[in-house]
């Protein structure tokens, strides 16, 4: 019998543990393939999974991994064949189902992306899940009629994966893009990958129902006061895309730059993103929004053994941009 190498994350107890374990390979189930991974990444929901900050598995044995790309080895699919280059995000990985934490995976066809023609193996999870919501992202904004002319777009949380790869992304469509981060030390990181200014000192949080008009609209990573304090500087009929809680999942503010400025709040899930829209964003990732600063932003490349060491830096904030995983 033949075996292949997964990260796993157990409970037993209540205890957390997490280990190199070896899975068989088995026959396939109906409308599913079995793929080898080339790449994963190392996202802040992994992290947070691997260092057992946050129970994101909702089982009491997982392999993590919010997403990969590799090639088809073995299929039972009739919309996907052996040797098709593919990748995957979100859609339960390494939450509800094993993840790409892998050295190969048995998953449905439903989950699968065809990689497009633009991006290779590499590329795709250099961009990845955090690319994937950074594109959905801009689409809510665009959407809501953004325009380049209405001012600053303020993207928090830069230096993360989402952060870096929005501030690339919107900085590419013509938009003025200010980052905000503590680390002042990445500061001519952030200029290389498209910012125009940049915040290192926390604003001011007040008991002000309004602030001076600053932004024409911002892409959230950190929620919390900093959030708060977006909402009440955003111009007349902004839009604000809260995608993430680094900082805090509290939000306390008041209802008047909704009924006085109009300010738009908006959302996305990219793990609830519908499945058959996925390909359609990742046509536009690969054509309109295609990062060009992916050698910059993927500042490592590591192993499977690394995963553990990575995912305790990145819960530290010791970490910046994307974080590679190569299988082979």
């Amino acid at each position: 019998m033949k075996f292949y190498k997964s990260l796993n994350i157990s409970f037993s107890n209540n205890k957390h543990n997490v280990s190199i374990i070896q899975y068989p390979f088995r026959e396939l189930n109906n409308k599913e393939v079995l793929i080898k991974i080339k790449y994963s990444c190392l996202n802040y929901k992994d992290a947070l999974s691997i260092t057992g900050a946050s129970r994101i598995i909702r089982s009491n044995n997982l392999t993590p991994g919010l997403d990969f790309s590799g090639t088809i080895i073995d299929c039972n699919s009739k919309k996907f064949y052996k040797g098709d280059k593919v990748l995957a995000t979100g859609s339960g990985l390494g939450e509800s189902m094993h993840g790409g934490f892998s050295e190969y995976i048995y998953i449905n066809e439903e989950c699968l992306v065809h990689l497009p023609e633009k991006l290779n193996l590499l590329s795709a999870m250099q961009i990845g899940t955090a690319g994937f919501t950074a594109a959905l992202a801009i689409e809510k904004i665009l959407l809501n009629k953004q325009k380049i002319d209405n001012g600053p777009i303020l993207v928090t949380g830069a230096t993360g994966g989402v952060g870096s790869l929005a501030i690339d992304m919107i900085s590419n469509l013509g938009f003025y893009v200010v980052a905000y981060t503590r680390k002042k030390n990445m500061n001519n990181y952030l200029k290389k990958i498209g910012a125009k200014d940049i915040i290192n000192t926390k604003p001011e949080t007040n008991k002000k129902n309004l602030n001076r008009k600053i932004y024409a609209g911002g892409i959230d990573n950190v929620g919390g006061d900093i959030l708060s304090w977006l909402i009440k500087s955003t111009k007349d009929n902004g839009n604000i895309v809260s995608v993430g809680m680094a900082l805090s999942s509290e939000l306390n503010t008041n209802i008047f730059p909704l009924i006085i400025r109009s300010v738009n709040i908006l959302g996305i899930s990219s793990t609830n993103y519908p499945n058959k829209k996925r390909n359609l964003i990742w046509k536009k990732i690969a054509n309109v929004y295609k990062p060009k600063h992916l050698k910059i932003i993927n500042t490592k490349c590591i192993s499977l053994n690394d995963v553990v060491l990575f995912s305790k830096k990145m819960i530290n904030r010791k970490t910046t941009g994307r974080t590679v995983i190569k299988m082979y």
